[in-house]
């Protein structure tokens, strides 16, 4: 997933992305509509790069020129690599006044987001001839599953501020990745929604 856009495409419905053997059980394993959120897109199986999420993110990507090469989708996974673009997947997206949350997860068993290199905690990108300004810092939160990493990213312009939380938890052979979009993004709220999704992929792998 990249950047929460997902969230920000998700009123349109989406086609049906090309079936796959291990991605209705991943789908059975997403996240139910958080309390005062409603679905907003999804959810949707397939392998990740036929997503309609992926893709979304990826043309943001492409869209953005960023100052520092190799910054823009920073620890996340490379959506455009063939192990994890042909991987087995599912995602949702949840939306309020206040915001968006997304999860994926994805069936990859060698694969998990490394860490943002330093020079990407703060740099600058022109989005449709906007300046736009990245800031992320780690976050410190309780370790889920085999692996995990949170980090929290304020975009600003002169448009004004969002905050993207974004979560990545390896359980066994598959990676859920978490994003929630806001103008203020807690924590604490991070935590717990992040935590919900991991119990319910477990319960589901049992």
């Amino acid at each position: 997933m990249v950047g929460g856009c997902a969230g920000e495409e998700a009123a349109a419905p989406a086609p049906a992305a090309r079936p796959d053997a291990k991605a209705p059980g991943l789908a059975a394993a997403l996240l139910s509509a958080p309390p005062g959120m409603k679905v907003a897109y999804g959810p949707e199986a397939g392998p990740f790069g036929s997503l309609k999420a992926t893709k979304t993110g990826l043309e943001a990507m492409r869209q953005a020129q960023v100052e520092q090469p190799g910054c823009a989708g920073a620890g996340q996974l490379d959506a455009s690599a063939p192990a994890v673009r042909d991987a087995p997947a599912a995602v949702v997206a949840f939306a309020s006044e206040q915001g968006s949350i997304t999860e994926a997860l994805i069936a990859l068993p060698e694969a998990f987001p490394k860490p943002p290199a330093k020079k990407c905690a703060s740099y600058t990108a022109t989005v449709r001839g906007t300046k736009v300004l990245y800031k992320t810092t780690e976050l410190r939160l309780p370790r889920l599953g085999d692996e995990s990493r949170a980090y929290l990213t304020t975009v600003s312009s002169t448009g004004g501020k969002i905050q993207i939380g974004s979560v990545a938890v390896r359980h066994g052979n598959t990676v859920m990745s978490l994003l929630a979009v806001g103008t203020k993004v807690k924590a604490t709220g991070l935590r717990d929604q992040s935590r919900l999704a991991y119990e319910k992929l477990v319960n589901a792998m049992k």
